[in-house]
């Protein structure tokens, strides 16, 4: 039931985000003009402000409005191609297509980083990697904060590995590996994170290395599964 509900959460943002997304296309709003207030766009569309909320950071995401101090958000482009410099890594991971590539590579190093992590963890590690799942737990109606905390999570674990080479590596994409984080979150909402994260977790706490392995794929793949029909749900017209 959990899972349902989820999806159902799930395919009304992605209707939100679509429809202001083609309005937003069509020049219903000039660039450099403000959207309706949550509460107007709650209103015209018959739905909550998390929800609004969400279609709106997931817009923002893309590169079409941005939103600035005291809630204001204002259109930026009119059109989602161009609007980040393509095939650069550090600025593409706003393309929706792009956030597939990265959790990609994810999957790829990931996996065998927490396989190794397992081996070298610390008590002091453990420690660190609940609080941080508890702050997913606290912010899990913050897409900012959760998507912060979600990325600190993975980060962890790869400074729990021990391995100089990991660590630089996951450093130096810092800036894609937590933009893309706040996409994905915009995207899927909080509940699949916080379900991998406490599996993984509790898995990290005995040690099972192949457990986490598997745990880690799966937690990436249902990510990949999850923005890959969003992209194709979005680019289908709206009755």
């Amino acid at each position: 039931m959990k899972e349902e509900a989820q999806q159902k959460t799930t395919s009304l943002r992605i209707q939100i985000y679509t429809k202001l997304r083609k309005l937003i296309e069509q020049d219903t709003w000039e660039i450099g003009e403000k959207l309706p207030s949550e509460k107007d766009l709650c209103e015209q569309f018959s739905v909550s402000r998390v929800t609004i909320r969400s279609a709106i950071q997931q817009l923002e995401a893309v590169g079409l409005v941005q939103t600035h101090q005291g809630g204001r958000t204002v259109v930026v482009r009119t059109e989602v191609k161009g609007a980040v410099a393509s095939l650069n890594p550090l600025k593409a991971a706003f393309l929706q297509s792009d956030i597939i590539k990265v959790l990609e590579y994810r999957m790829v190093v990931e996996k065998g980083t927490i396989g190794l992590a397992v081996q070298h963890l610390t008590d002091e590690d453990l420690v660190a990697l609940e609080e941080i799942f508890n702050s997913m737990i606290v912010h899990h109606d913050d897409i900012e904060k959760f998507s912060k905390a979600d990325y600190l999570f993975h980060r962890k674990i790869a400074e729990s590995s021990k391995n100089p080479i990991l660590i630089q590596a996951n450093q130096s994409i810092e800036e894609v590996l937590s933009t893309t984080m706040h996409s994905i979150v915009s995207i899927l909402g909080c509940a699949i994170g916080i379900r991998y994260h406490r599996l993984l977790l509790a898995n990290m706490r005995k040690r099972d290395k192949a457990s986490c392995e598997q745990l880690m794929e799966e937690h990436i793949q249902a990510t990949i599964d999850g923005v890959q029909s969003f992209l194709q749900v979005s680019q289908e017209p709206i009755l």
